[in-house]
């Protein structure tokens, strides 16, 4: 399609020519004539320069897409490829802007580093990447909640669904689990991290819908009773034009509305719920913002991109790089009544866990991989002739004794045993492709359907070889090596709990209760059996079987659950059970 559109501008630009030089006619100079026909062939190569960007822009985004960067070994050619187009396409755009002062009087000095870079590093091929995940998720929530009479109320109850789905697929760690540092999309891929992973991910989501947001971090520690607002450890504030809506990460609830007894708030209480106790007004305010966020390659970068890859790369802080609108200034009306704006200061979270994750050790990244492996299921291969893969073509069979041909056969099927890729499988990563568009927003029934023939496959324990003896056929049956069995073991219990999840995804309310239960039963030992029991309660309340959801919610009331403090909120909304007479 660029290449026809190139040939058409090229054809309409020679057009132009055409007609100037029959308008000039005999009555002008030569001079004239060549002026005319020299900037001409300047628009000319104005426009096939521009293309010429363009598809190499494009080519270099498709490379940093989810589905691309997951199966990549070497992410410095993926880098590369936009330096390249930064070079010959954009340096002199990026180098006439500057982080101004009062964007690097937020930034510390590692991040202003960053910002001040002219080329892009591999953190930001990541963060590019982990923004086309989120904006492919909001997409599909903003689409499951329609717009209606009210439009203000829509958007609210989008960012409320955008939060419920952001805390049921980030399972919160035991506190005592020690995990290699990961970055933003290995947590949603694992669908495991902590209570910053969910606010980190809640947050960047909000930003490719252009929905400001803030973390509020009390002065002093939470009551051990009392109201939501003296529990809380930790509140994320939303931002949509005056208003201010609450939401708690670790309960994972929004903060309810003093009339709202529902066990899952509808509808987020709003700034006056907390803005007469002092440890709130007291708070710090939190910017949550990644580090090359404020960079101006970034800026270029965004305004660069086509209409259909659009991102919200670019973060204008304080004002005075860019004429965007700062973020100060934004939220100022809905915040500066409590705080000053003054005082907030950018979240470090974000910096300290990407630079982490980028300075692993051996050891850490060995860690890393096993952590990953699964996702190389499931181990595929060709059907598997045997006769033919030990026979040798250079020999004539019919020379030899049968004791020959037994020791050849022998010989020949020791160096195929040597070859466990032929003989078992490679890995086919479909598992991590189809990960990938899952957390990426797909909805769809075919995820469902992708998801159980992966587990299907991730099922076989053996290969069947088929060979023949004395001219008779037979089959016989190899079993898989203890390095692939365990690989795709973990995979078919992963595969049954994201199942579930998307029957949740999907309001499929009862479907996913009978699937988060056949996981339970065939798994009870999976590291995800406490955050299934949340989501299967879930599903009930959703489903208006508060009596099952109460029950659930007692098998998970137990210490070495991280999401106690959830499990006892929803426990102590429930309705009370009847006496029975």
């Amino acid at each position: 399609m660029a290449a026809l559109d190139f040939r058409t501008a090229h054809f309409r630009t020679m057009g132009c020519l055409l007609v100037m030089l029959l308008a000039v006619g005999c009555g002008t100079s030569s001079q004239e004539s060549a002026d005319a026909a020299s900037a001409a062939s300047a628009e000319v190569a104005a426009a096939e320069a521009k293309d010429e960007c363009r598809d190499r822009l494009n080519a270099a985004v498709r490379r940093v897409s989810p589905e691309s960067l997951g199966t990549q070994t070497r992410r410095d050619s993926v880098v590369n490829a936009m330096n390249s187009w930064l070079a010959s396409c954009a340096e002199a755009d990026v180098k006439a802007l500057s982080v101004s002062e009062a964007n690097a009087k937020l930034l510390s000095e590692t991040s202003l580093r960053t910002a001040k870079a002219v080329r892009f590093s591999e953190n930001d091929v990541i963060y590019v990447r982990d923004c086309m995940l989120l904006k492919g998720l909001t997409e599909s929530i903003w689409k499951q909640v329609p717009t209606g009479d009210d439009q203000s109320a829509a958007e609210v109850r989008r960012v409320t669904s955008l939060f419920r789905h952001i805390v049921r697929n980030i399972a919160l760690m035991p506190a005592a689990e020690q995990r290699v540092p990961v970055g933003l999309y290995e947590v949603l891929l694992i669908g495991r991290g902590s209570v910053e992973d969910r606010i980190w991910a809640f947050t960047e989501a909000l930003r490719q819908r252009q929905i400001d947001s803030v973390i509020l971090q009390p002065a002093t520690g939470a009551a051990a009773t009392g109201s939501f607002a003296e529990t809380a450890e930790q509140l994320v504030a939303v931002v949509l034009g005056t208003e201010v809506l609450l939401y708690d990460p670790l309960r994972g609830v929004p903060l309810p509305a003093a009339t709202d007894t529902a066990p899952l708030p509808a509808v987020p209480g709003r700034l006056s719920e907390i803005g007469g106790l002092d440890r709130w007004k007291s708070a710090s305010v939190w910017l949550p913002t990644h580090p090359s966020a404020a960079a101006p390659r970034m800026l270029v970068l965004q305004q660069r991109l086509d209409a259909s890859d659009a991102l919200v790369l670019y973060e204008e802080l304080a004002g005075g790089t860019s004429e965007i609108r700062p973020f100060l200034q934004r939220i100022s009306g809905a915040v500066s009544s409590v705080w000053p704006v003054e005082a907030i200061r950018v979240w470090p979270v974000q910096e300290q866990r990407i630079a982490a994750a980028a300075t692993l050790d051996e050891q850490q990244r060995q860690s890393l991989t096993q952590m990953l492996r699964p996702f190389d299921s499931p181990f595929e291969r060709e059907s598997i002739d045997l006769d033919k893969m030990l026979t040798d073509p250079t020999v004539d069979e019919s020379k030899l004794t049968k004791e020959q041909l037994q020791q050849m056969k022998a010989e020949a099927a020791a160096k195929l045993l040597e070859k466990s890729d032929a003989l078992f499988g490679k890995p086919s990563r479909r598992l991590l492709q189809a990960r990938i568009s899952q957390i990426g927003g797909n909805f769809e029934l075919s995820m469902i359907q992708q998801l159980q023939q992966i587990r299907v496959a991730c099922l076989q324990e053996v290969v069947e070889l088929s060979f023949s003896i004395d001219g008779k056929e037979a089959v016989g049956r190899l079993p898989l090596p203890e390095s692939i069995l365990s690989v795709q073991r973990s995979a078919v219990g992963d595969t049954l709990y994201w199942t579930a999840m998307s029957q949740l995804s999907r309001a499929e309310y009862g479907t996913a209760v009978q699937t988060f239960r056949n996981h339970r039963r065939q798994y009870p030992e999976d590291r995800n059996r406490l955050a299934a029991l949340m989501n299967e309660a879930e599903c009930l309340l959703e489903f208006g079987d508060p009596a099952g959801a109460a029950a659930v919610l007692s098998e998970a009331d137990v210490p070495e659950n991280p999401e106690l403090a959830r499990v006892q909120w929803l426990k102590a909304r429930l309705p009370a059970a009847p006496v029975q007479q």
